[in-house]
């Protein structure tokens, strides 16, 4: 069985302010002067998991999580100034204020699609990339998790039937979702996030909704309405050009971890940007889109411990 690093005692926590009312929740762990790591967490809004310092030697790492705005235990949980532009500067702003100017940077699914953005805007400030089933965020990536010609939904006709609520078109079911988790009528809004996140455990092959951290009916909604508002159009299309490869990525030390068999992120983009970039690809032969598999979770560690002897620490 599959055995994780025990990180110890957390060495702090904080809420730091990022601006526009909002303040995002932080811990760190491992070596307080190690090799700088964050770890952008999945969903979008299912808040950080300290399951995922596991990953990380904590004799050669500073371990940083957060939660992005509007999840976990950042603060207030709404939806306004809240978009990957937000979040990207959020992340720079925290490493200014932890007086860190390059970090390793790490993240499955949607934490992959964050550190992704991150190193197209500020590529300076990477020091190395580990990502797991990688969202690329491109149209036919959304459309492979929710169109009824996307894997999903040719895998689970019967699943999706329930979750396109009688709607043919990807972009009627996003904004039917969008609208009923932004409905006054808090039945509505609880039907919907059940529905939305049926669905998502079933692509993800995940076996209960604890995947999420989510205890709560208003965790569950939260996510949900996140989630759906970063798939709308307008915000969307703030992702564009991940699967791209930048000259100055080349100099970047990248694994890229991916289950071949994953129903919510195309493998063959993965497999393309790898190529591209020259990057380490490990690939998981018959394993879908969970981290949580005993293969993921070596996979990903290996690819920690590889990276840290790289870099010299």
């Amino acid at each position: 069985m599959a055995q994780g690093y025990r990180v110890g005692d957390m060495l702090r926590n904080f809420h730091f302010a990022v601006g526009e009312g909002h303040q995002i929740y932080v811990e760190e762990y491992g070596k307080a002067d190690g090799l700088p790591v964050l770890i952008s967490h999945g969903g979008p809004g299912s808040g950080l998991s300290v399951d995922t310092t596991q990953y990380f030697n904590p004799k050669r790492y500073r371990i940083i999580l957060f939660s992005q705005r509007g999840c976990g235990g950042s603060t207030p949980l709404i939806l306004d100034n809240n978009t990957p532009k937000h979040l990207i500067q959020d992340i720079n702003n925290l490493l200014d204020h932890l007086e860190i100017k390059q970090a390793v940077f790490a993240g499955g699914s949607w934490g992959a699609t964050l550190s992704l953005l991150f190193a197209h805007t500020y590529p300076e400030r990477i020091k190395g990339l580990i990502l797991w089933a990688s969202f690329l965020a491109t149209p036919e990536d959304l459309h492979w998790l929710y169109s009824k010609n996307g894997a999903g939904a040719q895998f689970y006709p019967e699943s999706y039937e329930e979750f396109s609520q009688g709607f043919s078109c990807m972009q009627d079911i996003l904004a039917y979702y969008q609208n009923a988790l932004s409905s006054e009528d808090e039945l509505l809004q609880h039907k919907a996030a059940l529905h939305w996140h049926s669905w998502d455990r079933q692509v993800t092959l995940a076996a209960a909704m604890s995947r999420y951290h989510l205890e709560q009916v208003s965790c569950i909604t939260q996510q949900a309405k996140i989630m759906c508002h970063y798939f709308s159009p307008k915000v969307f299309e703030q992702l564009k050009g991940l699967d791209t490869a930048p000259k100055n990525f080349q100099k970047i030390p990248i694994w890229f971890i991916h289950g071949r068999h994953d129903l919510v992120c195309r493998f063959a983009p993965v497999q393309r940007l790898a190529k591209a970039l020259d990057a380490q690809l490990y690939i998981l032969d018959g394993i879908g889109h969970s981290g949580a598999n005993e293969a993921y979770f070596e996979a990903i560690r290996r690819a920690a411990d590889l990276l840290a002897c790289k870099l010299h620490t």
